[in-house]
């Protein structure tokens, strides 16, 4: 070993977890003041108190922040639409939200909005850099590494609800069996059906979670009540600014249906999905000490924006290619590694007398679908599964000018790029 040195004690739960952000080059401490002056700048002319009642030592836990009349100029106003939010329970950083609407030829338009961190963050600043070195937000199980400092991630460019964020967006129109329209319709102008990219300006009205969105489409909650039961939809997660719980339920019921259409649309074209077990912790009231450990739910409502942030990637891939040739951003899954996966058919095939093709994503799924139907043994299943994660090769952010056009090709995802 060289550099070693000592850091602190052990077998406590924050001595631990500070050796663990050390050992994978995470320990990034606070940040630097002239990053915290680029960030007060970039709010300071949207920041407001919002309880004017608070002592001075509350004033940041009650600053809101929302956009100036000249931040909006120049971005189409969704601030009116129904659009939501869907996270994990414990979320602090909402970073995207959707809106549906049902059009009258029988489609519906969909939206995916992102922050728009961009607005706030100068190319070469200070905050630029200190996000470069940083390079994403570190989950920890009782902690939060940030990429961007308070003011941003949870803030000015958290989606959170009943106030106005600034935004990027991709709207686009499909067909309720998850087909995409297609453009210069019989009696419509080709422009009806393009993909729209843009900034805009908008307003959640609800910050639902995955457990409350799951009761929505199970019917469990909003099926004609007056009143939703805050066993099923918590008051703190049930809709503003005019919105009701039956709109919003209708939403996400018809968000659902598109998506799960498109997902089989998916998979009879090729897709992968490697599902393998990920555990979730829940902490005491110490928020130290870990009360339980379970498998982390996959659940139809994670299903759900699953499909469509995967659409939202594919429509600004293709505008990036378009519009920044060799030098567009891409996210790639090369091939699996052949031997890893050879030795996993060979396991396969001498205990559980069971073929597995991996010629390509498609006759890898098919094989997994089949063994999940034959065998009775979710254990043995899962083991399998586990097996072929290891020899998959992690994706990679490329530009697209590094490799040849045929070498985008996502391998799970079975698509061009």
């Amino acid at each position: 070993c060289t550099n070693v040195r000592k850091l602190c004690g052990s077998c406590n739960v924050e001595d631990e977890t500070k050796a663990l952000l050390v050992e994978n080059g995470v320990d990034h401490g606070d940040f630097p003041a002239a990053v915290l002056r680029d960030v007060d700048k970039a709010v300071e002319s949207g920041r407001f108190l919002e309880n004017n009642n608070t002592s001075g030592s509350e004033v940041e836990k009650d600053m809101g922040w929302k956009p100036t009349e000249e931040m909006c100029r120049g971005r189409r106003d969704y601030r009116n639409h129904r659009i939501f939010t869907i996270d994990p329970t414990t979320a602090k950083d909402l970073d995207d939200a959707l809106h549906i609407t049902a059009l009258p030829d029988g489609r519906v338009e969909i939206g995916v909005h992102i922050a728009d961190v961009s607005h706030f963050v100068q190319p070469g600043s200070a905050v630029d850099q200190e996000a470069l070195r940083r390079s994403t937000t570190v989950y920890l199980v009782n902690d939060v590494i940030p990429m961007l400092p308070r003011p941003l991630c949870e803030i000015a460019c958290s989606l959170n609800e009943n106030v106005e964020r600034l935004a990027f967006s991709v709207v686009w129109r499909m067909n309720l069996d998850g087909t995409l329209s297609k453009k210069g319709g019989k009696g419509k102008r080709k422009s009806d059906d393009d993909i729209w990219y843009g900034r805009t300006v908008i307003k959640s009205c609800a910050r639902l979670d995955y457990a409350t969105a799951q009761n929505i489409i199970d019917r469990k909650v909003a099926t004609g009540e007056d009143l939703a039961d805050e066993t099923f939809w918590p008051k703190s997660r049930q809709p503003t600014g005019g919105h009701t719980i039956d709109q919003v339920a209708a939403d996400v019921r018809l968000m659902h249906k598109v998506a799960m259409a498109r997902r089989r649309l998916r998979f009879a074209n090729g897709a992968l999905a490697l599902n393998g077990i990920k555990l979730s912790f829940q902490l005491g009231e110490d928020a130290e000490t870990p009360k339980l450990c379970a498998p982390y739910p996959i659940r139809d409502s994670n299903r759900l924006i699953e499909e469509y942030m995967l659409l939202a990637n594919y429509f600004v891939a293709q505008r990036l290619i378009t519009h920044a040739h060799g030098r567009a951003l891409l996210r790639n899954h090369s091939p699996p590694i052949e031997l890893g996966m050879q030795s996993v058919v060979d396991i396969s095939r001498e205990a559980l007398n069971f073929e597995i093709d991996t010629t390509n994503s498609s006759t890898l799924q098919a094989s997994l679908s089949r063994l999940s139907r034959e065998c009775d043994d979710e254990l043995v299943v899962q083991c399998i599964t586990e097996s072929l994660m290891t020899p998959m090769k992690p994706a990679e952010y490329i530009a697209a000018g590094e490799l040849a056009e045929e070498d985008w090709h996502h391998f799970a995802l079975n698509i061009p790029y």
